[in-house]
C-alpha cells in the first residue's frame, strides 16, 4: 500500500444553486481552523467557490461545472458553460476524479449528499480508492427530500461496498427523528447528528472582525439562482421596495442575471433609480451585509437559511415550487419548532401587497440573536473527520 498523501478531501458535485459546495466549504473551514496540521482540500465544479471561502486558508480545485435547468418544478441537466453535455461531462468528471484519487491518496473523502456523485462520476474514484485504504464518509443535509438518487440501490450498495461514516447535518429536536431513521434504512448504519452547518459561522469564526459593517442596512436580498418564477419575483420586490419607507435603511440585492445579456439589463432597469437600493452578483460582500442587515429576503435552500438563523434576523423564505418538496418540507418543519423569524411564502404565490406586508413586519421584528437551532455541524463534522484520521 502506497503512503498517504493528504489527510482530507472534501468533494461536493454542482449544478443549481450554491448549497453543496457551501455547506462542504463550511466544513472544510472548520477542519482548517481546529486541525490546522492537516492536509486538507476542497474539490468541485461551483465556479463561485472562491468567493465563498474568501481569504480562509481553505484550498481548492475547480472541476468543468455541470448546469441544470429547472422544468416544472423539476431539476433537468443542460449543456455546461465549458459547452460539454451532462452526459459527456459525467465521463471526464469521472476520469478526472479518478486520477485525484490516485495523485493524492487521501485518507478520508467527505462526500456531500449522494454517494455516487451527481452523474455516477465517484463511481471510478471508490473502485482504485481500495488499493490506497482510503476511507469515504457520506453527508447528508436535514431534510433529504424525493432525491432519486439519495433512494436508488446504487446508492445504498456503493455506501456499504465503500463508506466508513454517515454524517447528518440536521438537529432532531428541530426536525425530529424521522429522518435520522429513513437514512439508517437507507443505508443500514446510524447516522451521526452533527447540527446545522453554517458557512457564515466558519467565516466569522476566522475573520469576524472584518465582517463588522458601520452602516445598518434595512435588508439584504439573495437570488443565488434564477428559476421559472424569479423574475416575477424581482419585479413584484422592485414594486414593493418603491413603496417601503426608505428611513428604514438600504438594502443590498445579490442576484445571479444568468448568462443572458438581456435578462441581466432587465434586472438592472428594475431598480433602476431607486438609490436605495443596490445591486451586485452574489460574493464575498453577501455576509458582511447579512450580518449587518434588519432582516432578509432569502429562497429556502438549506444554506440561505442557516446563514439567517446564525445571523438572528426575521427571514421571509421563499419557496421555490420543486418536485423534491425538500424546501417545503424543511420550512414546515421549521415553522412548526419554534423558528418564529422566518416567514414562508410561496414564490408563485407573491404580489406586491403580499410583499411589503411582509418586509414591513420583518423590519419591525426584533432580531432573536440566540436561536434555538444547533448551528455547530461544521465544528461537529471537523471533530468526527479529524479523529478518524489522527
Amino acid at each position: 500500500m502506497k503512503e498517504f498523501c493528504l489527510d482530507i478531501l472534501i468533494y461536493a458535485h454542482d449544478g443549481r444553486g450554491l448549497g453543496h459546495a457551501s455547506r462542504s466549504i463550511g466544513i472544510g473551514m472548520a477542519v482548517r481552523r481546529l486541525y490546522p496540521q492537516l492536509k486538507v482540500l476542497f474539490v468541485t465544479g461551483c465556479r463561485q467557490s472562491g468567493e465563498l471561502i474568501g481569504q480562509v486558508p481553505l484550498d481548492w480545485l475547480k472541476l468543468p461545472a455541470y448546469e441544470t435547468v429547472v422544468v416544472d418544478g423539476k431539476s433537468k441537466g443542460c449543456m455546461g458553460k465549458s459547452m460539454f453535455s451532462d452526459r459527456e461531462l459525467g465521463k471526464l468528471r469521472a476520469a478526472e476524479l479518478e486520477h485525484l484519487i490516485k495523485l493524492y491518496r487521501p485518507r478520508l473523502v467527505l462526500v456531500d449528499h449522494t454517494p455516487q456523485g451527481k452523474h455516477r462520476e465517484l463511481v471510478p474514484a471508490l473502485a482504485v480508492s481500495r488499493e490506497i485504504g482510503t476511507r469515504w464518509v457520506l453527508g447528508i443535509r436535514g431534510v433529504i427530500g424525493a432525491v432519486s438518487q439519495v433512494g436508488s440501490d446504487l446508492a445504498g450498495d456503493l455506501f456499504r461496498q465503500y463508506f466508513h461514516g454517515l454524517l447528518w447535518y440536521g438537529d432532531k429536536i428541530i426536525l425530529g427523528d424521522s429522518h435520522l431513521k429513513a437514512l439508517e434504512k437507507r443505508f443500514g448504519e446510524v447516522p451521526r447528528e452533527c447540527g446545522y452547518v453554517s458557512r457564515l459561522a466558519e467565516l466569522a469564526a476566522w475573520q469576524g472582525e472584518f465582517l463588522q459593517c458601520r452602516e445598518k442596512l434595512a435588508g439584504t436580498v439573495s437570488v443565488p439562482w434564477l428559476g421559472e418564477h424569479s423574475m416575477n419575483f424581482l419585479e413584484q420586490l422592485a414594486r414593493a421596495l418603491a413603496v417601503v419607507p426608505q428611513n428604514y435603511g438600504k438594502w443590498k440585492l445579490f442576484i445571479d442575471t444568468g448568462t443572458s445579456v438581456l435578462r441581466h439589463r432587465k434586472i438592472w432597469k428594475m431598480f433602476e433609480g431607486m438609490d436605495h437600493c443596490s445591486l451586485e452578483l452574489p460574493g464575498e460582500h453577501y455576509p458582511q451585509a447579512l450580518l449587518s442587515s434588519k432582516m432578509c429576503v432569502i429562497y429556502g435552500g438549506y444554506n440561505s437559511i442557516a446563514d439567517a438563523l446564525y445571523c438572528g434576523i426575521p427571514a421571509l423564505v421563499l419557496e421555490r415550487k420543486m418536485q423534491d418538496r425538500e424546501q417545503h418540507l424543511h420550512l414546515e418543519q421549521l415553522r412548526k419548532n419554534g423558528c418564529d423569524a422566518i416567514q414562508a411564502i410561496a414564490e408563485t404565490e407573491l404580489t406586491r401587497e403580499l410583499l411589503v406586508s411582509h418586509l414591513l413586519a420583518g423590519l419591525s421584528q426584533k432580531n432573536n440573536s440566540s436561536s434555538s437551532v444547533n448551528l455547530n455541524g461544521g465544528v461537529e463534522a471537523a471533530d468526527i473527520l479529524a479523529d478518524m484520521v489522527l
